[in-house]
């Protein structure tokens, strides 16, 4: 009897135990998500950046994007595993100034493009990378296991946020989909805009 006993306290200890390090793990570094923005928040150079509180309880307090969906980033470093080549796409956001460099598994990528000027882009996404002002870059990452982290060379403010997304490369179908496509749409558009000049074109004088 006491033997059973004994028997069921080891099992529940192993549990316990086993589910203790399961979250431990998980702590350490939240895998990602493809196609989602991520928002990041960084303080001073060669500091590595955060994820954003509530996501990460170091992280700063982040303005959320009022456009485009983003979720805020966990803790870092930032970890996934892809079957297939992938694009990391990093973006500044607010006010243009800051520059990162990035690194998977501690190997350094390259850096974001050089910022200037003093434009602002603001919170979302989509316009930052749109602004040729405020520091991006994508980066090519082979199919695999990946950890990545971004640490800023150029914060004149001192702290800011940013953005990343991973998105597999798209396929060469897929691009010749949206070329064919492309090149629909502006024949059509070529058509159209030849008819409303023939309708538009004056009736000439023939005598």
């Amino acid at each position: 009897m006491k033997r059973i006993e004994y028997m069921k306290l080891c099992r529940m200890f192993a549990v316990i135990v086993f589910l203790a390090i399961g979250c431990a793990v998980t702590a350490q570094a939240d895998p990602v998500n493809f196609n989602t923005f991520y928002q990041f928040g960084f303080s001073d150079p060669g500091v590595p950046s955060t994820g954003c509180d509530p996501a990460d309880p170091a992280g700063p307090f982040c303005i959320p994007s009022g456009g485009t969906p983003t979720q805020f980033a966990p803790a870092g470093p930032w970890t996934f595993s892809s079957p297939v080549a992938v694009l990391l796409t990093v973006t500044d956001a607010f006010a243009a100034g800051d520059q990162f460099e990035i690194f998977d598994f501690g190997t350094s990528l390259g850096l974001t493009s050089l910022p200037f000027g003093n434009s602002s882009c603001g919170a979302d996404p989509v316009p930052c990378l749109a602004d040729p002002s405020i520091s991006s870059g994508v980066f090519s990452l082979v199919a695999g296991n990946h950890s990545i982290t971004i640490v800023p060379v150029l914060s004149p403010s001192g702290g800011g946020s940013g953005y990343f997304q991973v998105a597999p490369v798209p396929e060469p179908a897929t691009l010749i989909l949206l070329g064919t496509g492309l090149v629909g749409f502006c024949a059509r558009q070529r058509k159209k805009r030849a008819s409303q000049g023939d309708r538009a074109a004056p009736p000439m004088n023939t005598e």
